[in-house]
């Protein structure tokens, strides 16, 4: 698997961004007068050491002294073992979800990575925290269950700019897997949305930044797609054949009914039983 890492550009005073592959994740930089956070580490220890050497080129005489992770998934995560002396931050419920999914063997062969590469972040939270890089206070919030249980978002409100993680993507809507939580991700989604200013930029974990009527638009995907769920799973429906061209559906279909199977598995799960509507007379 090919590594690579795209000079970082700036969004915002003293806010980074650069494109780790595989999986073309974003990773950011913040810039104070005292410090500098990084956000996200890439798939391994060895790209994760490359993301930290190029943010502190880019911070200069600023050390970097913090990293913050978004989520357990291995982009984002599995170079935190190449952030050596750096203070690590994420949510408490992210070790125990990275252990909870075993690596499978080809991913560990493609990325070069074991089950002991990934370690635990130095500090974690339940709700929220802050880091204070001197001129500029950095927050770090957990809104709720998603893309994951365990997502956080990091807001600059000094710099108007918010990392959202895989809460929300710009190219094409975001993914599902079996840790994904569709019923609660538009409720997650409104704590961060009610902190964006009319100018805010919204960072994605994955694609171009977006506005705030961007991330608004998403939310209101998200919603419908929790909708159709209920519709579908009430009426029997399987996930699979249930997408139609032309039809309303605002992702592809691979995309599309992936998720309505996880958003269908969640409501067995909950003991939500199909509705029996009785069929109209003629």
């Amino acid at each position: 698997m090919t590594f690579e890492l795209s000079p970082f550009t700036a969004i915002a005073d003293g806010v980074y961004l650069a494109q780790a592959q595989p999986a073309c994740v974003t990773i950011g930089l913040v810039v104070g007068r005292e410090s500098a956070l990084v956000i996200d580490t890439g798939s391994s220890p060895a790209q994760g050491a490359a993301i930290l050497a190029a943010a502190q080129d880019v911070a200069g005489e600023v050390p970097v002294r913090h990293v913050v992770i978004t989520h357990a998934h291995f982009d984002h995560y599995f170079g935190l073992g190449g952030f050596s002396g750096v203070t690590s931050v994420a949510h408490r419920g992210l070790f125990a979800a990275a252990h909870a999914a075993p690596i499978p063997a080809d991913q560990r062969e493609s990325l070069g990575v074991t089950p002991d590469d990934l370690v635990a972040p130095t500090t974690t939270f339940s709700l929220a925290t802050t880091l204070d890089l001197g001129d500029c206070y950095v927050e770090v919030v957990h809104f709720g269950r998603g893309h994951t249980d365990h997502d956080v978002v990091v807001l600059i409100p000094e710099r108007a700019v918010v990392f959202a993680g895989d809460l929300l993507e710009s190219d094409g809507g975001p993914w599902a897997g079996e840790d994904t939580w569709p019923s609660e991700w538009p409720q997650t989604l409104d704590g961060m949305l009610g902190t964006l200013g009319k100018d805010s930029i919204v960072v994605p974990g994955h694609g171009p930044t977006m506005s705030r009527e961007d991330a608004f638009a998403q939310r209101a995907e998200l919603a419908w797609y929790g909708g159709k769920a209920e519709e579908l799973y009430d009426a029997r429906t399987p996930a699979q054949g249930s997408w139609r061209e032309g039809g309303e559906w605002p992702w592809p279909q691979e995309q599309s009914e992936a998720f309505m199977e996880i958003a269908m598995r969640r409501l067995a799960a909950s003991g939500r039983r199909p509705s029996r509507s009785l069929r109209l007379l003629t």
